[in-house]
């Protein structure tokens, strides 16, 4: 004997009206994202690492009311910055892997609005000196010429057999 269950329409409306109200949340903290204005110095850098481990049932698939899952796990990473602004206020604000490895700390910064990206405006200064040089370099050893090697004069070849 087998049953089918078919979802009611209000089951239905439920939750597409939960989906709507996940989507209009996403979209909301995207632009409130954009609007964020600010202009500091970086004073720390911040890799956050979040473990995702698959469920353990179903060899990692996931199966609910027919949409099928597959979830993975795994390890990723979110990059922030933290900026103290103009105003003394510090703000964290979350950046791209690539951005992360170009800001240093004692950079300064500005995130105009209506974007998400970060602008350099001036680079701290260079942490790795160059040695002050008073004498020169010294020179690279030299090698012994190397002559030709000698024959005797009129000597017939020798034959090896």
């Amino acid at each position: 004997m087998t049953t089918t269950t078919t979802s009611s329409p209000t089951t239905t409306i439920i939750i597409g009206a939960v989906f709507a109200a996940i989507l209009v949340i996403v979209i909301i903290l995207a632009i409130r994202r954009r609007e964020i204005v600010f202009e500091g110095e970086v004073i720390d850098k911040n890799i956050v690492e979040n473990v995702n481990q698959p469920p353990m049932n179903n060899g990692g698939n996931l199966n609910n009311g027919g949409i099928n899952m597959i979830t993975n796990g795994g390890i990723q990473h979110e990059y922030y910055i933290k900026v103290k602004t103009s105003t003394n206020k510090k703000i964290k604000y979350k950046i791209s892997s690539g951005m992360y490895e170009i800001i240093k700390i004692g950079d300064m910064v500005s995130k105009p609005k209506g974007t998400t990206d970060i602008t350099i405006t001036s680079s701290a200064a260079n942490t790795t000196s160059s040695p002050n040089v008073t004498s020169p370099p010294p020179s690279p050893p030299t090698t012994p010429p190397i002559s030709p090697p000698t024959v005797p004069p009129n000597t017939p070849p020798t034959v090896v057999s």
